[in-house]
């Protein structure tokens, strides 16, 4: 007896048999329990998800001896017929091949004949989309209203190219991709009905390279087995599919992790070896590191994966701090690129990758603020977490510091501020609070100066003493300056938070500005409109940024004013299109 694929001989004869399919499924089976099944239906969507088989299950359904109903029996001469595809009262056409107007006529003409023995006529045209404009408009009006012991089921990929005329007389149902743990899950019942052993691994292989399609995966199953026999590893599915094995891809990402660049070459070595493409290799360790920053980033987001490889990925995005997996992941895009264009593949991949081996350890915005803020303070800054070891292996690459000792003397006085008598140092346990510091001889802001340029001259002795919280202060809208305090108001945020952490050394700075102790007056919230015909007040960052834009307008303006530009445009008849500072 020939040989029956695993595609057709688990082709599934019950509704309850599909997978991927329940939204189709759902509905139908209401359609025919409630008799409201339409005359004409569409089924559109990827190769092999299931469409010509649901349009054999609808003419199943509605011929069977017990029906129409969403479990038809299976064993009565209709439905056995059906199933071996010799009904003569189901007619399969291949719009491929039969695409013209002689072709609908045909189908027009049989309409009008009753079924010979079952209780509908049901005609299944699949890939409709290839009947030509003429075939489309003849059949057009049997459609519409075809005789009542007449259903139609149309079926297409590409539905885009089915007139609207066709499809709004249709019934229509989007068949989808099905996920990789329902192929992987479908592959291993087949595989355990005909006493194959596959792993995990080698199942999401297959699911994988199917690409959605159940049909694509059944004939992937044969394949492997035709190669190497009911008992396959998980190297030999990898070797049978020409497809990277997923194991390799982990191992992968698991040395650009350590950031171990002899294991990382010693698995691309391997993977040449097999003769696999070295673009290919890096698309799936793109895909791989993708799943891995997903994992990492939104722990809650689905990932189309099998169990088997979604417990590596969750386990590996566990591991790695979230900056060093999107570094990875840009390196890995641009490996794609760079392997795809190279004369030697293999080595572009290797050095691309060694590039993300032995690049310093990223880290977040935050943690590197929190390193400026500690230095510019003269703290040690805060132990950074790397997520790995350094080029040679599960090593930290930072070296341990030692702190500096505490300072013998007295800390020097505020740069810029003006030079008192020397006072006696306090006791050992007494502290002296900012807002009690001896008052300055001499202010260095002119206090006869108006508003705007006080206020300048103070942010700028601040970011001489202070450069970490001079931008919180330029960010700032200055309220006033009065004896003894100066009134900022600051949106919520990262400056704000900035500023009240600092409070007590830019008040140090302030009592040298002015030559008193000054009290920061700090108001979280957004500046109110101005009232009309007034000017809102801007922060110093806003004033200096419309500087530099009336700066560059000048510059732009007289550029384009030059009697040698105007010159040179008259002699070629053409204009001044654009001007760029450099």
């Amino acid at each position: 007896m020939a040989y029956l694929v695993l595609a057709r001989k688990y082709r599934p004869q019950r509704f309850g048999e599909m997978s991927g399919q329940a939204h189709v499924v759902q509905t139908l089976a209401n359609a025919l329990k409630r008799g409201q099944l339409a005359h004409a239906f569409l089924f559109t969507g990827p190769r092999g998800v299931g469409k010509t088989t649901a349009a054999r299950l609808v003419a199943k359904a509605v011929n069977c001896v017990q029906g129409p109903t969403p479990e038809p029996c299976g064993v009565c001469v209709a439905c056995q017929e059906i199933a071996d595809g010799r009904s003569v009262d189901v007619i399969e056409i291949d719009a491929a091949s039969n695409n013209g107007v002689d072709n609908v006529r045909d189908i027009v003409e049989a309409v009008k004949y009753r079924p010979a023995r079952d209780r509908f006529k049901v005609f299944v045209i699949d890939e409709v989309h290839m009947l030509s404009q003429g075939a489309f408009n003849a059949l057009l009006k049997t459609l519409e209203e075809p005789p009542e012991h007449v259903m139609f089921v149309l079926a297409t990929t590409d539905v885009h190219k089915v007139p609207e005329t066709i499809v709004s007389r249709c019934q229509r149902f989007d068949f989808r991709r099905l996920t990789q743990q329902q192929i992987a899950d479908q592959l291993g019942h087949v595989a355990s009905q005909e006493g194959m052993k596959l792993s995990g691994a080698a199942l999401a292989m297959i699911a994988r390279a199917a690409e959605g399609g159940m049909r694509d995966a059944l004939s992937l199953l044969d394949r492997v087995r035709a190669a190497c026999g009911d008992t396959p590893g998980d190297g030999e599915v990898a070797e049978a599919l020409g497809t990277v094995d997923v194991a390799a891809v982990s191992r992968l990402a698991g040395a650009l992790l350590r950031r171990d660049g002899a294991a990382l070459l010693g698995e691309i070595a391997a993977l040449h070896e097999r003769g696999l493409e070295m673009k290919r290799v890096a698309e799936e360790l793109a895909r791989h590191l993708r799943n891995v920053v997903v994992a990492r980033l939104a722990p809650g987001a689905p990932l189309d994966l099998p169990d088997a490889e979604l417990g590596e990925v969750r386990a590996q995005a566990r591991d790695a701090e979230p900056a060093q997996l999107t570094r990875l992941f840009d390196l890995a895009q641009r490996a794609v690129v760079e392997t795809k264009l190279a004369d030697q593949p293999r080595h572009a991949l290797e050095v691309a990758l060694l590039k993300a081996v032995f690049l310093a350890p990223g880290a977040d915005v935050s943690a590197l603020i929190a390193r400026v803020e500690a230095l510019s303070g003269g703290m040690l800054p805060p132990a950074q977490s790397t997520g790995g070891g350094g080029p040679g292996g599960g090593r930290a690459a930072s070296t341990p510091r030692t702190a500096a000792p505490p300072p013998a003397s007295p800390p020097a006085p505020v740069r810029g501020a003006a030079t008192t008598p020397a006072a006696p140092p306090p006791e050992p346990d007494a502290v002296t609070p900012a807002s009690q510091a001896p008052a300055q001889a001499a202010p260095l802001v002119d206090p006869a100066a108006p508003l705007a340029e006080r206020w300048r001259a103070v942010v700028d002795e601040v970011e001489k003493v202070l450069p970490a919280a001079a931008p919180a202060l330029k960010q700032a809208t200055l309220r006033w300056i009065r004896d003894g305090e100066i009134g900022l108001q600051l949106p919520p945020g990262l400056m704000a938070t900035s500023a009240e952490r600092r409070r007590a050394e830019i008040e140090t700075v302030l009592a040298s500005c002015f030559g008193r102790p000054t009290r920061l007056a700090l108001t979280l919230g957004e500046v109110a409109a101005a009232p009309p015909g007034e000017s809102a007040p801007v922060s110093l960052a806003a004033a200096e940024q419309a500087e530099r834009l009336a700066r560059s307008r000048r510059v732009r303006e007289a550029a384009r004013a030059h009697p040698n530009i105007q010159q040179a445009a008259r002699l070629l008849e053409g204009g001044v299109d654009q001007v760029e500072e450099l």
